[in-house]
């Protein structure tokens, strides 16, 4: 038997209702679930990512599933996302229950009891996936994500670890001058999400909509502890160590790639769309 069957894989574990894994030290409503994929499974989505070409940036690359989107926020394809995108990642993701323990059999958008984190989303399923690469030193500035997507982000891990850093958005005010000095003086919290290797990581609510996010681009990751990494207390216990064994730092020494799965608010058929302009023009 080739050393590459999924067949050789240890199973992923059962899922736990979604409460097990929410970040208790986060605003509402973070979740972290180490070990979401096995090594094998993550070997396997790495081999197919490599065969798609990408879309270079300065400092790193890109590939958007199935399509990028457009300036205004839209999705120009109603095609599905590729299947080595879909199995196992999303048939887990609409498995995880808010209530109930959880099946990486279901299919639909949400469990039995109608409480699964997409069943509310306009496709009641992520429609898009944007896959980022983040050789060691590279990062992204704080963003935020924004109002084209159903307000659930859901990242995958593979290759490496990552440290996510969230801050509270700034607080427009009539007074800007006395809102900066404010904002000098009592700097804002600055949380520390330790993203492993083959984990899951999903925000919404308030840490979508009230909070930026962004990776610094070091080389090491620096002051680790159980009181700095938000979710400490969800780490595998390898990586406690590590983190420990090395006195809070951690160098990134492989290349990471994040897989971001959303549901884009406004899909339409590109088709459509442009052939209705040739026709109107007729």
């Amino acid at each position: 038997m080739s050393n590459t069957s999924l067949d050789s894989d240890p199973p992923a574990s059962p899922l736990l209702p979604l409460e097990t894994y929410r970040i208790k030290s986060l605003p509402p409503n973070a979740y972290y679930i180490p070990s979401f994929l096995t090594p094998q499974e993550s070997t396997t989505l790495l081999l197919q990512i490599s065969n798609h070409p990408w879309t270079s940036l300065t400092h790193r690359r890109l590939q958007p599933h199935p399509a990028p989107l457009t300036p205004s926020g839209h999705l120009l394809t109603t095609k599905s996302l590729p299947e080595y995108l879909v199995s196992p990642i999303i048939d887990r993701i609409l498995s995880l229950s808010f209530t109930s323990p959880c099946s990486s059999s279901v299919e639909s958008g949400s469990d039995k009891n109608g409480n699964g984190i997409f069943t509310n989303s306009p496709h009641s399923r992520p429609n898009h996936v944007l896959i980022n690469e983040y050789p060691p030193g590279t990062g992204i500035s704080p963003h935020e994500d924004g109002a084209a997507y159903f307000p659930v982000v859901c990242t995958v891990s593979l290759g490496a670890h990552i440290i996510l850093q969230v801050t509270p958005k700034r607080k427009d005010t009539i007074d800007d001058n006395s809102n900066r000095e404010e904002e000098e003086n009592n700097p804002p919290k600055i949380y520390k999400i330790f993203q492993e290797p083959n984990s899951l990581l999903i925000t919404t609510d308030e840490m979508y909509t009230e909070h930026l996010h962004g990776i610094e681009a070091v080389e090491v990751d620096e002051g680790l502890t159980d009181k700095t990494v938000a979710n400490w207390e969800l780490l595998g216990d390898e990586t406690k160590i590590r983190i420990l064994e090395g006195g809070g730092r951690v160098r990134r020494e492989e290349v990471r790639i994040s897989l971001t799965y959303r549901d884009v608010l406004k899909v339409k058929d590109a088709g459509k769309v442009f052939g209705g302009r040739v026709l109107g023009r007729r």
